[in-house]
């Protein structure tokens, strides 16, 4: 399997846009692209394609922003990752593209020792080769290392205690694509655990916890930096226990994530958590699973039926298990029912979880230099055309 090219469209500049980047609006701004790379921004960027003769492209009226990057979704479109051959990989990568986001962790719940193993030196195999197009930049395992009373919709009877032995070889298979892992860090040797992924480059991220506020503390003081899906398989607040939540909010220092479909968490606390945490530690994730982009029904996942209605996703008895949402919807709710503006939300898509994971030098932002991921938005924010290092995979496309 060999990389696939990118960036080989000829310049073009793209005119007329609001650009929202780095939670500013940039009126009419000219942006000039040449192999895979934003080159040059505003009138320097119009005096260069002018002299080298660069495509036009017209934006009038429309938003640009850079390509959305989601740390936390376990597939779409029919696919999920963990078991997901080349074909449905690539398909999965069509349908985020589709949706402006052009960056994302494929992520991974835990099965057998084993299959784990399999599973990362596959998924490791699609990302060395660039397979659809580009847009896989890690791997998040959700998992193993996690509490058995806090599963949420994972298979707990997969969960383990962490020993060093055996994360060595979730990492070795990951071969470098293991960007950030959910771990709950109260279980037993949890620090250690914590301290063992800084020193190898991986995000621990606090998350399927039963720890209250005083371990959470400990965990933070250990190294954590990271919240996946706050508020969901944790503990939250109490007047008299102030939970996980409370320390996570409360520390400056921590990204949380937020799957902002109005069903995980309620709009009045969206408002509550952008009040209180600073504009570049919130992080809008999707936590899709296969069947977002389906229609309703009855699926499986992670070896359990699941039922797809009213646009949420379930087990039978009611429990969240993902989402079937995708971070175009995330960015608008922010602004329609949560009251950001359009550049603020699209900040908490693009800039912020890319800084979170160490991708904020290449993406997440639109600037000289980087790569030349991007999504054209109407004013209702809906996805009107996405460029992946430069190239257009779904054009020409039905």
């Amino acid at each position: 399997m060999t990389r696939q090219r990118q960036g080989s469209e000829k310049p073009f500049v793209l005119l007329g846009a609001t650009v929202l980047t780095g939670g500013r609006e940039l009126p009419k701004q000219a942006v000039l692209v040449d192999s895979g790379r934003v080159v040059s921004l505003g009138p320097r960027a119009e005096r260069a394609a002018r002299k080298h003769g660069a495509r036009r492209v017209d934006l009038e009226g429309m938003y640009l922003a850079p390509g959305f990057v989601d740390l936390h979704t376990h597939g779409a479109a029919g696919v999920d990752f963990v078991e997901a051959g080349p074909g449905e990989f690539a398909k999965a990568m069509r349908h985020y593209i589709s949706r402006g986001v052009t960056s994302i962790l494929t992520s991974l719940y835990p099965s057998k020792p084993r299959q784990d193993i399999l599973t990362l030196e596959r998924i490791a195999g699609y990302l060395d080769a660039g397979l659809g197009h580009g847009v896989g930049a890690g791997i998040h395992l959700e998992g193993p290392y996690l509490n058995p009373r806090r599963p949420g919709a994972l298979p707990s009877g997969a969960f383990r205690r962490f020993d060093a032995a055996g994360l060595d070889r979730l990492l070795e298979a990951g071969r470098g694509w293991v960007k950030t892992m959910t771990i709950a860090p109260e279980m037993p040797r949890g620090r250690d655990l914590v301290r063992q992924l800084a020193r190898r480059g991986v995000v621990a991220a606090f998350g399927h916890s039963d720890a209250g506020y005083e371990e959470t503390q400990r965990a933070i003081h250990a190294g954590v930096r990271y919240a996946t899906h706050l508020f969901n398989a944790m503990r939250g607040v109490h007047h008299r226990e102030p939970g996980a939540v409370t320390a996570l909010l409360e520390d400056p220092r921590i990204a949380v994530e937020l799957i902002a479909d109005g069903f995980h968490v309620s709009v009045p606390v969206l408002r509550l958590v952008h009040a209180l945490k600073p504009a570049d530690k919130v992080i809008l994730v999707s936590d899709s699973v296969h069947p977002c982009g389906l229609k309703s029904g009855l699926y499986r996942f992670a070896g359990r039926t699941v039922r797809a209605a009213q646009g949420r996703i379930t087990l039978l008895d009611g429990t969240l298990a993902g989402s079937l949402l995708s971070l175009d919807k995330a960015v608008a709710l922010q602004v329609k029912e949560v009251g950001l503006s359009p550049a603020q939300s699209v900040l908490r898509a693009t800039e912020n979880p890319a800084r979170a994971v160490g991708l904020e030098r290449s993406r997440g932002a639109i600037g000289p230099g980087r790569r030349a991921d991007l999504v054209a938005l109407d004013r209702s924010l809906r996805v009107r055309r996405t460029w992946v290092a430069g190239e257009e995979p779904l054009r020409g496309l039905a």
